[in-house]
């Protein structure tokens, strides 16, 4: 049972939505039902976001971040700075209780939704939650099952990994069948996509990332179960425990992580049962869907890219020793400056260049969120904010505010 757990974790990006509000969702910052997870056309591209939504009950504030587990690695980002601000932060993972994954973590087995969520991660150029969220941060909390408790609620629900998996193939096969039947009524023709000539042509990439991330406004579900499912609410019930137990101990700012399927229902118990009350509703990209050349088209443009990013992460080395060796309690430096610090072993702090291979400084900053720094370049185009720019934030050591 427990080998099959990643697949129950992470199978929802690769399948359909089950409507679970006959109202529809909404993002205004105090009408529920909520929407959670959007796609957004722009021109011939587009991004697919998710929301953080903040709800209040007296002097306690209990925000919800919505995941999905592969992104651009700028979203996990942003998501990390964001949740120091939380006194603990929830997180959905079935597993052995206080579970913390973490990058050198013993890689599953043979496992056929894995390869292909790593060739999902691979060809669209995205990130993959477990290797760039902080679970070693001091504020995060189990609140999930334990694959003794997850198996124990299938038992006495009458559930079996089958009856899921056949539910979830039937709820797809049916709503796939009434899009088609919709296209037909309003005469429009489906997508088609031609993968080859898309890779051929130097558009892979924004191909694929356009395809699924319109279909995944509508995927995150359906491998939820459904209403009244294990995987769905049974999970949540969990998580409303330790959120209970969170309260109880007198937490005033509490965040919780959890797949964006799973709020829905869980709105609905933390306003109607719980008694709180929505006051904001806000969007980050998950994917920026921006139809740009695939740079793997071009071998040049990747080595030149490559060489850059690993410029950037020495600089980001470097920028923490600075911070945190005492150095930045002023204003952050030039990358000329940071180079000319030294460390506690009188040696500097980076050797590298200071201009990217394009020619342009490389930018050392304050990040929106949180006390770190970041560098970047603005990447092929010399340009910094567009969309070809390489960021590295300063890395994290773990703990309550990512010093």
């Amino acid at each position: 049972m427990a080998r099959m757990l990643p697949f129950l974790r992470f199978a929802p990006i690769l399948l359909t939505l089950v409507p679970l509000h006959a109202q529809e969702p909404s993002d205004a910052p105090d009408k529920t039902p909520s929407d959670f997870v959007r796609f957004q056309r722009e021109g011939d591209g587009g991004h697919l976001d998710t929301a953080i939504t903040t709800y209040v009950r007296g002097d306690v504030t209990l925000v919800l971040f919505g995941a999905v587990h592969i992104a651009d690695g700028a979203c996990y980002a942003t998501l990390n700075d964001r949740f120091t601000q939380c006194e603990v932060l929830l997180y959905e993972l079935v597993g052995p209780p206080d579970a913390r994954p973490d990058k050198n973590r013993q890689r599953d087995g043979f496992n056929p939704l894995s390869m292909l969520q790593n060739g999902m991660k691979n060809s669209m150029e995205l990130t993959f939650q477990l290797d760039e969220i902080d679970y070693q941060a001091k504020n995060f909390v189990h609140a999930d099952m334990t694959p003794q408790e997850f198996e124990a609620s299938m038992e006495e629900r009458g559930e079996s990994l089958l009856s899921m998996m056949w539910g979830m193939m039937m709820g797809s096969m049916e709503m796939q069948s009434a899009k088609a039947e919709k296209d037909a009524a309003e005469g429009t023709k489906p997508m088609a996509v031609d993968l080859v000539k898309a890779f051929r042509s130097g558009e892979g990439r924004h191909t694929l990332r356009m395809t699924f991330a319109t279909q995944l406004e509508d995927v995150e579900t359906l491998m939820a179960g459904g209403k009244s499912s294990t995987l769905l609410e049974g999970r949540n019930e969990k998580c409303l425990e330790v959120l209970e137990r969170e309260l109880k101990a007198g937490r005033k700012k509490i965040g919780i992580y959890y797949g964006a399927a799973h709020f829905p229902h869980m709105e609905q118990r933390i306003v109607k049962d719980m008694g709180f009350q929505k006051t904001a509703h806000e969007w980050i990209v998950a994917w920026n869907c921006a139809k740009r050349p695939d740079i793997k088209y071009d071998r040049a443009l990747v080595k030149l890219r490559q060489r850059a990013r690993e410029d950037l992460t020495g600089l980001a080395r470097a920028a923490r020793e600075y911070r945190t060796g005492g150095m930045g309690d002023r204003e952050v430096p030039t990358v000329v400056e940071l180079a000319a610090a030294k460390g506690g072993d009188d040696a500097l702090l980076y050797t590298g260049p200071a201009d990217d291979p394009w020619g342009k400084p490389y930018v050392l900053r304050k990040r929106p969120t949180g006390v770190r720094w970041e560098v970047a370049s603005g990447g092929q185009d010399g340009v910094v904010g567009t969309d070809d720019d390489l960021v590295v934030p300063e890395p994290r050591r773990g703990g309550l505010f990512g010093g």
